[in-house]
């Protein structure tokens, strides 16, 4: 759909679950997460639906991708080897490279705009918090340190900031910190409601994310600063994961 929830278009329409959508940086292709042959894969189709193929098409479970700024990779996360890692591959599938290796949990895999690094979510810590690493799954080091859960964490068009999802407060919030862990300001401020997968838009200025504060996970938007919030879609249907194209 555009800004204004015009135009809403299906793209997919198979048996099994399609979710995780990400735009290519030209914003002709969205590589996406779907289970429709019996296990979850990374998918690729063009902006219009058309020409669905399977990259990974892996006994494993592949899921959650995100592009390199470049365009030439993808970063996921997949349990293929035993254990949930973050993988890198080339955007037409081939060349997968594990770039993580914990017994814990590492998902939710993000890369910089500037393409020099990766961000992530593991439980390695005995909570989930978010790292970053990188692209060739060195130098990887924790960026949050709470009691409770951090993820979700990407970094904004400029560099100088991390969007995340937390629940500081007892509920799923959006926030915003430094990249070195600093100023952390809680841009939601709901307790009433879940707030999460956030994501920036491409000049930086607002965030997009979904929320079930009107009873039905929806998609909002708001400014970096967490004013201005505007309700995008009011389907009775769940509607989440919501990606600006470039």
């Amino acid at each position: 759909m555009v800004g204004n929830n015009s135009n809403i278009t299906n793209l997919t329409n198979t048996s099994g679950s399609n979710t995780a959508p990400a735009w290519s940086p030209d914003g002709t292709k969205i590589a996406y997460s779907s289970n429709r042959d019996g296990n979850w894969e990374i998918y690729v189709m063009n902006a219009n639906g058309s020409d669905q193929i399977n990259l990974t098409n892996n006994a494993g479970g592949d899921s959650d991708p995100w592009w390199s700024p470049d365009g030439n990779k993808i970063v996921f996360y997949s349990d293929r080897d035993g254990n949930y890692e973050i993988y890198s591959m080339s955007s037409n599938g081939s060349e997968a490279t594990r770039l993580t290796n914990n017994s814990a949990i590492d998902n939710y895999p993000y890369w910089s705009p500037d393409g020099n690094i990766i961000t992530f979510s593991s439980d390695r810590d005995g909570n989930y918090e978010v790292y970053i690493m990188d692209t060739d799954g060195s130098n990887q080091m924790r960026i949050t340190d709470s009691p409770n859960t951090d993820m979700d964490g990407i970094i904004s068009p400029d560099g100088s900031k991390m969007v995340f999802t937390s629940d500081h407060t007892g509920d799923y919030e959006i926030y915003t910190m430094n990249l070195n862990g600093t100023d952390v300001i809680n841009l939601t401020d709901n307790p009433a409601s879940w707030d999460a997968n956030p994501c920036w838009s491409p000049d930086g200025s607002k965030i997009v994310f979904s929320s079930d504060r009107a009873g039905n996970l929806d998609i909002y938007a708001m400014d970096a600063d967490g004013k201005n919030l505007t309700r995008l879609t009011y389907e009775y249907y769940q509607e989440f994961y919501p990606r600006w194209s470039q």
